[in-house]
């Protein structure tokens, strides 16, 4: 079975990688790699290096780049899910089931209807390495997420994670994106599939805008309108925020010919 392994892009030289810490330990320790050994990195930014092991200890990996490949297993349409952040870890969910789908990018939307951080989510245990995940610690936990999901997906580019982000402030940049889809429980007509096929344009940036359990206040909505946003429906069925997030997502690489 193939296997990714990631490398900081700053790691990288025109012949050689080194791997440091977690990485390392996993390659030399976990998976007994040895010198000689024929792996594949990628280094998140969309470039593969296919590299025979020159040298591996706990501490460090260093590996002879024979080849490099671009974009890799790669959607062309960027598709950016702006989810309005759950409570409890179910934010971990979404951004790794988004990174293996194929998401270019995340925003951490802060909503209106919002829920503060509750006690279920003070409780939430680490991932490994960490001792505790503090609010600031947020960030790093869920880039860690993606890492692992961009390697299991063999995927090539590690997606963005914006830093929280209110709503006014996301609609202020709604123009950077060729179509802005809002998913919302009270619209029965406007199906996402006709939304994206009526496009009189060609779509490369997709923003999608999920809200949280209590949905995208009215405020939100007219403001999301206002901005050429595209309210849809994503079915019958009332979804948690975190399920919203993941079939708007992957509804819409369906759409643009990104799953096939």
């Amino acid at each position: 079975m193939q296997e990714f392994f990631f490398v900081s892009p700053g790691d990288v030289s025109e012949h050689k990688l080194t791997v440091t810490g977690e990485e390392a330990r996993h390659i030399a320790r976990v998976l007994r790699h040895k010198k000689g050994d024929k792996l594949v990195f990628t280094d998140g930014t969309g470039v593969e290096y296919e590299c025979f092991l020159a040298a591996v200890s706990d501490h460090a990996v260093t590996a002879q780049i024979n080849a490099r490949r671009r974009r890799s297993n790669e959607a062309i349409k960027r598709v950016t899910l702006a989810q309005a952040v759950p409570k409890g870890q179910r934010m971990d969910f979404v951004i790794e089931k988004g990174t293996e789908l194929g998401l270019y990018g995340f925003i951490p939307l802060v909503t209106e209807h919002s829920v503060v951080r509750g006690a279920e989510e003070r409780q939430a245990p680490p991932l490994p390495g960490f001792e505790d995940d503090p609010e600031g610690h947020k960030l790093e936990r869920w880039k860690r997420i993606a890492v692992a999901a961009m390697k299991q997906s063999l995927r090539s580019w590690l997606p963005e994670i914006a830093p929280f982000t209110g709503f006014d402030d996301l609609m202020k940049r709604a123009d950077d994106y060729d179509l802005v889809l809002m998913a919302d429980e009270g619209e029965r007509r406007n199906s996402l599939r006709q939304t994206v096929r009526s496009a009189k344009h060609e779509i490369r940036k997709v923003l999608c805008l999920v809200g949280p359990e209590g949905g995208f206040s009215d405020k939100e909505r007219d403001l999301a309108r206002e901005k050429k946003a595209q309210v849809v429906s994503l079915g019958p069925r009332r979804l948690r925020s975190e399920s919203a997030g993941i079939l708007l997502s992957a509804l819409v690489l369906h759409e643009l010919g990104e799953m096939e």
